[in-house]
């Protein structure tokens, strides 16, 4: 599948030291989306300042992208979102409510490292198209090709 790139070994420091490197890829992705936004010429009032939810609303309604990209986009989007607005109240504070720290632990790095790695595939489905737009003939293998 991937290569598990995060291992939780000092609680807590760790889980936010990694979710500052997911914030930090979610920015490139976020990015990447809206330079493609502006190449496309998508019908907003301004790309810079528009949502990633509100940039892929309007990429389907142009017919831009397809039914499948448009979904899987957007369940990175709610997976970025989630990490942003999220994540803290409800997989950090509530920690131990239902399960022991050691599996705990090994959600967290499970759900931190899905969703970094699919934040990385969905930033090559975006640049794949970007360079596409530019003439390039680089295509990015990406999970979303096998979906």
């Amino acid at each position: 599948m991937f290569e598990t790139k995060f291992i939780i070994k000092d609680f807590p420091t760790d889980v936010y030291k990694y979710v500052g490197e997911i914030i930090e890829k979610a920015q490139n992705f976020e990015k990447s989306y809206k330079e493609l936004a502006n190449l496309l010429k998508v019908k907003v009032k301004k790309v810079e300042n528009s949502s990633l939810n509100k940039l892929n609303e309007a990429l389907k309604k142009e017919n831009l992208i397809s039914q499948k990209e448009f979904e899987n986009l957007q369940a990175v989007i709610n997976i970025r979102n989630y990490i942003n607005h999220t994540f803290y109240l409800e997989h950090f504070q509530k920690q131990y409510e239902s399960i022991s720290y050691d599996d705990h632990i090994k959600y967290l790095e499970k759900y931190l490292n899905s969703a970094i790695y699919l934040i990385f595939e969905a930033t090559d489905v975006i640049d794949n198209k970007i360079d596409y737009i530019k003439g390039k003939n680089i295509k990015r293998p990406t999970i979303f090709d096998y979906m």
